[in-house]
C-alpha cells in the first residue's frame, strides 16, 4: 500500500528544514521558522513573565489585607523582571497548643485570593520559630493537628501553590534549631513530611532543606523505605517523586551553609550529597537563596549560573543579598552590572536561546549576570519551527507539527495541557489538546548528559477543523494554559514562547492567552 500523501509531504517538509531551507511552502504545507529574543527586540531586555518559574518574593502572608496589597504591589513593582512567584511565610506561633483560629484561615484565604487577583503563584512555607533561640516551639503533635486542619484549605487553594516546602519545623521551617529538637527524630520529620504529601493534591510536591532530609525520611518504614528517583518514576506521583529541594544557603561558603555536611568536596562534583541532587534534580523543584547581606561573602553570577544549571533550579529569591529587599548593593546587585558574554556562557555549556547575544544586525552584545540567571532560571520554551498546511477544508484532519527546545535550567514540573487553538476573524477560538503532548517531559537537556547538549521535542497532532467552521483567515496557535479549571482561562497563568517573532495573542474578553504560529485559510 502506498503511504499516505500527506504523510510524505510532512516527511519532505521536515527534509527540508534539517537541510536548511528558508521558510517556505511545499505544495500546501507551510513550514515556519522562529527566532529568539533579541535584547534589541522590543522589551528583549526585560524577565518573560512565565508562571512558576524565574525569580520571587519573599513574604509574610495571613496577616492582614493591608500587608496582602504590600506584596501584590511590590511584585507588580517587579514584573519587568518576569516575576510571577513568592515564598509566602505562614507563621502559625501564637497558635502553639492550641487550634489555628478561623480569623487566621480566614486571612489565609485572603492571601490566597489576593495572590489569585494578582497573577501570582506561591511557593508556600509554614513555619513557628522566626529564629534560633528554641523556645516556644510546636510539638510534633501540634504540628500534625494543624496540617489536618490547614489540609481543606490547602486543597482548595492548590491552583495558586506552586510548591509547599516541608516547612513547620525550627527557625524559618529550616528544620533546625526547634525547641523540641524534632530534626533529630526522623521518624517524627517523615510523619511530617506524610502529612505534608497527603495535604496536597497528588500532582502537587513538596521540598525539603537539605538532601539527607529527603533520604532520612524516605528510610522510615511510614513512607516505605528510601529509593532514588529516576526518569522511570518521574512525576507518576511516587513519594521520591514528590520531594524536591529548596537550599536556602545557596553558594554560602564552601558547604552551602550547611547543605553539604558530607564527604570533602563539599558543594562540588563528587560529594555525596551534591551528586544525589544532580541526580534527582533534573525531575523536581528546585528553590534557593543566597544568604542575607552576603553573610558568607561575595558570590559570582557566573559561578551561580553554573550551579543553577546543574541542579535544575526553578526559582530563586530576589530578595536576599539585593537592593530590591535589602536596601542597599550586594551580590545580586553586582550580577546586575557584570556583562556575561556568549564567549563565557559557550565555555561552560550553559544554555544560549537563539539571538540572545546579539542584535538585528548581527553584532554580539554582552548580557548581564543578573539577565541571564533571570531569563533561564526554570523553563524557557522556544520554538523552533511549525508545519501546518496554508488551506483548510472544514471536517478535515491535518497534520501539525512544531519543533521546540528548553532554554532554560529546569523543565516545568505540575501537569500542563497543551492545546492547538484556531482563531476565527471574530476572536472565536476552537480548541483541540494534543493528550500524549506532556510538557514535564520537555527537559533542557538529557538528564547525566555532561555535555548538557539541547534537546529538541516534537509535538505532533492531527489538527480536526470542524465540519461547521466558516470559510475566511484564520490564525493557528499554541496554547498551554493552567491545568486548574480556576485558572484555564486566564492569561496571566499561560505560558508564553521566548520567540521574538510569536506574538502571545490575548482574546477580547480576556480569557485567552495563545502563542501565534501563522496563518491558515479555512476554504469552502
Amino acid at each position: 500500500m502506498l503511504p499516505d500523501f500527506a504523510v510524505l509531504i510532512a516527511a519532505l517538509a521536515a527534509a527540508l528544514c534539517l537541510l536548511g531551507v528558508p521558510p517556505t511552502e511545499a505544495g500546501d504545507l507551510q513550514i515556519l521558522h522562529y527566532r529568539g529574543i533579541r535584547p534589541d527586540d522590543p522589551g528583549g531586555r526585560d524577565g518573560l513573565r512565565n508562571p512558576e518559574r524565574a525569580l520571587r518574593l519573599e513574604v509574610h502572608i495571613a496577616e492582614s489585607s493591608e500587608s496582602d496589597r504590600a506584596w501584590a504591589e511590590k511584585a507588580q513593582s517587579l514584573s519587568h523582571d518576569g516575576l510571577t512567584l513568592a515564598q509566602t511565610y505562614c507563621y502559625l506561633t501564637e497558635f502553639v497548643g492550641k487550634p489555628i483560629s478561623d480569623e487566621k484561615l480566614r486571612l489565609l484565604q485572603g492571601s490566597f485570593d489576593t495572590l489569585r487577583a494578582s497573577g501570582l503563584k506561591a511557593v508556600l512555607r509554614f513555619a513557628y520559630e522566626p529564629d534560633t533561640d528554641r523556645r516556644g516551639g510546636p510539638t510534633l503533635q501540634d504540628i500534625l493537628a494543624h496540617i489536618r486542619q490547614l489540609k481543606p484549605i490547602i486543597r482548595r487553594n492548590a491552583d495558586v501553590i506552586f510548591v509547599m516546602q516541608a516547612g513547620f519545623v525550627g527557625a524559618w521551617g529550616e528544620w533546625h534549631s526547634s525547641t523540641h529538637s524534632l530534626e533529630g527524630d526522623h521518624h517524627a520529620l517523615a510523619q511530617i513530611v506524610a502529612a505534608v504529601l497527603d495535604a496536597l493534591p497528588q500532582d502537587r510536591m513538596t521540598e525539603v532543606r537539605v538532601p539527607k532530609y529527603k533520604r532520612w525520611v524516605l528510610s522510615d518504614p511510614l513512607l516505605g523505605g528510601f529509593r532514588e528517583l529516576d526518569a522511570a518514576a518521574a512525576h507518576r506521583g511516587s513519594l521520591p517523586a514528590r520531594i524536591g529541594f529548596n537550599d536556602d544557603g545557596f553558594l554560602a561558603g564552601p558547604s552551602d551553609g550547611g547543605t553539604w555536611p558530607e564527604g570533602p568536596l563539599f558543594g562540588a562534583p563528587g560529594n555525596p550529597e551534591y551528586d544525589y541532587m544532580t541526580r534527582e534534580s533534573a525531575w523536581l523543584p528546585v528553590d534557593g537563596e543566597l544568604f542575607w547581606s552576603d553573610q558568607a561573602g561575595k558570590v559570582d553570577g557566573l559561578r551561580a549560573a553554573i550551579a543553577l544549571r546543574r541542579h535544575h533550579y526553578s526559582s530563586f529569591s530576589a530578595i536576599h543579598s539585593y537592593s530590591v529587599g535589602e536596601g542597599k548593593p550586594f551580590s545580586m546587585d553586582d550580577w546586575a552590572k557584570t556583562p556575561l558574554t556568549l564567549d563565557q556562557v559557550r565555555a561552560e555549556r550553559l544554555p544560549v536561546s537563539g539571538g540572545y547575544f546579539e542584535d538585528a544586525q548581527g553584532q554580539i552584545v554582552p548580557r548581564t549576570q543578573f539577565e541571564y540567571i533571570r531569563d533561564h532560571l526554570g523553563y524557557r520554551i522556544e520554538l523552533q519551527r511549525a508545519s501546518f498546511p496554508s488551506a483548510m477544508k472544514p471536517g478535515s484532519d491535518v497534520a501539525v507539527s512544531i519543533d521546540l527546545t528548553n532554554r532554560g535550567f529546569s523543565t516545568l514540573h505540575n501537569p500542563r495541557p497543551v492545546v492547538l487553538a484556531l482563531i476565527g476573524p471574530d476572536g472565536a477560538v476552537t480548541e483541540q489538546p494534543i493528550p500524549a503532548a506532556d510538557p514535564r517531559s520537555w527537559q533542557p537537556f538529557a538528564p547525566g548528559d555532561p555535555f548538557f547538549r539541547p534537546l529538541t521535542h516534537r509535538l505532533t497532532a492531527r489538527l480536526h477543523v470542524p465540519a461547521l467552521l466558516r470559510v475566511g483567515q484564520y490564525r493557528l496557535g499554541l496554547w498551554l494554559p493552567d491545568a486548574a479549571e480556576t485558572l484555564r482561562l486566564n492569561p496571566s497563568y499561560a505560558i508564553h514562547v521566548a520567540n521574538a517573532d510569536v506574538p502571545f495573542w490575548t482574546s477580547a474578553d480576556g480569557r485567552y492567552g495563545i502563542n501565534l504560529l501563522g496563518s491558515v485559510a479555512v476554504q469552502g
